[in-house]
């Protein structure tokens, strides 16, 4: 009898994968064996120990007075499965304990003593803190741990924010990195929307908490099977953060203010469609260009499913692109240039815990000469009289605001843009604040509805050749 994949034992894998230098994307395979059940499970299992790594580390620290070696075996990160269970998430203690040390293997052996006896002193000392403390943080749940939003990042990342946004603000941007965001859907029209919720409430077992953020962006506030959600078949909908449909609306904004029809549109490094697919949705032509097959693929299926059309080349912008690519760059101009660049993406680490682990400072400084670059070749796309909008989803201002400044500076043929066609009700206020009136965006806004994605976008006029 073939014996049955340890839920346990498959998270820590995955948990010690991911801190060797793996990505999320990468380390899930260690999951493939588990039941779909057991799979969720163990991959929330290592998003809790992710988001909280800080939290967990210096907690479990009381405990350890010798060092747990990381390899060969996997009894660090099975330490830490067991913690974020009795500590995070709504799982018997008893469970949590002995379930934990019996996915040890040989290799964990000489652990399994000290995992149960830590794991032990965990659970008395949750109780003893839901005995004590009977106003603790519900949101964090985290029963005997003492939340600190910021230790569970770099502290070089930890320090930029506080330098950008001040004290107040940088917590908050931590805080919502340290929990699990709400699901935003993007949908091609308004009518489709409210087609979505008659369709929900006509429905019997219905029970999802919505709210409407803007037309066509609804938040999902539960958690759901996406495929099963009415639409999805259709292509009605796709998944995309409030926060990154912002450009598009601006952009569509400035082209229909413009009495721009028939607008073409150059979208560069595209994949995997979200912007692509909301700017076709609104009428435009788009070419989506971007250097990865991979990537490009899941571009494709994503216009497939949502029957949207678009061009795609795979090019890299850096290079000549080829006379044969289909439709041909060469010596075109179109009426807007988006360019979506590389970058640290620290403004997504709700969606990617895994991030703070392989991201460095000096990470950041390559990032900008690679976007500067990036700037400087997209300008030969924009037409006179066109746009260029550039967007990212770092929280660093080296990566957003002085990008843009400095493109000025070197580029006295292009003027900024003022944001317009918001939905001022709701984030009007994003818009204050810069000289320039760039959009900036961080998980600390609506923080009380769930926040969003942080986000930085800049859109430049190219006023003559």
């Amino acid at each position: 009898m073939t014996k049955k994949p340890n839920c346990r034992r498959a998270a820590a894998a995955m948990l010690a994968a991911i801190e060797r230098g793996k990505t999320m994307d990468e380390a899930v395979d260690r999951l493939s064996d588990l039941s779909p059940p057991d799979r969720r499970l163990a991959k929330a299992m290592v998003m809790f120990a992710l988001r909280r790594r800080g939290d967990i580390t210096a907690i479990l620290a009381k405990y350890i007075k010798r060092n747990i070696p990381g390899r060969p075996h996997l009894a660090r990160a099975l330490l830490n499965i067991g913690a974020v269970q009795i500590l995070l998430m709504d799982i018997p203690d008893h469970a949590a304990v002995a379930e934990t040390v019996n996915a040890c293997g040989r290799g964990e052996a000489p652990y399994r003593g000290l995992m149960n006896a830590v794991l032990r002193k965990l659970v008395t000392e949750k109780k003893n803190s839901d005995s004590a403390d009977s106003t603790k943080n519900a949101k964090d749940n985290s029963h005997g741990l003492n939340y600190d939003p910021l230790s569970n990042f770099p502290e070089w990342m930890a320090l930029q924010w506080q330098e950008n946004y001040g004290a107040e603000k940088a917590e908050r941007i931590a805080d919502m990195h340290c929990h699990k965001p709400p699901l935003d859907l993007c949908f091609k029209s308004a009518e489709a929307v409210t087609q979505f919720m008659d369709t929900l409430t006509q429905a019997e077992t219905s029970d999802i908490n919505s709210q409407q953020l803007s037309p066509t962006v609804l938040r999902l506030n539960d958690s759901v099977d996406l495929e099963t959600l009415p639409g999805f078949d259709a292509g009605d909908w796709w998944v995309q953060d409030f926060a990154a449909t912002l450009p598009g609306i601006w952009l569509d904004k400035l082209l229909a203010d413009n009495q721009q029809t028939d607008t073409h549109i150059l979208d560069l490094c595209a994949a995997p469609g979200g912007k692509t697919m909301q700017l076709a949705s609104m009428g435009h032509q788009l070419t989506a260009l971007d250097i990865s097959a991979s990537r490009l693929g899941r571009l494709r299926a994503n216009l497939s499913r949502t029957k949207l059309q678009a061009d795609i080349i795979q090019a890299d912008i850096m290079a000549d692109i080829p006379e044969s690519s289909t439709p041909s760059l060469r010596g075109k101009t179109f009426d807007a240039v988006l360019l979506d660049a590389p970058c640290s993406a620290t403004g997504t680490i709700r969606r990617h815990p895994d991030l703070p682990l392989h991201r460095r400072e000096k990470d950041v400084l390559k990032l900008t000469e690679i976007q500067k670059d990036m700037l400087g070749r997209a300008d030969q796309w924009v037409r006179v009289g066109g746009v260029l909008a550039y967007v990212t989803c770092s929280l660093d201002p080296r990566e957003g605001e002085a990008q843009m400044n400095d493109f000025l500076e070197h580029h006295p043929n292009y003027e900024a843009c003022t944001p317009t066609g918001l939905p001022e009700d709701l984030c009007g206020h994003l818009n204050q604040g810069n000289e320039f009136g760039y959009l900036r965006t961080t998980p600390a806004d609506w923080h009380d509805m769930g926040g969003m994605d942080g986000f930085f976008a800049g859109v430049l006029r190219k006023i003559k050749p």
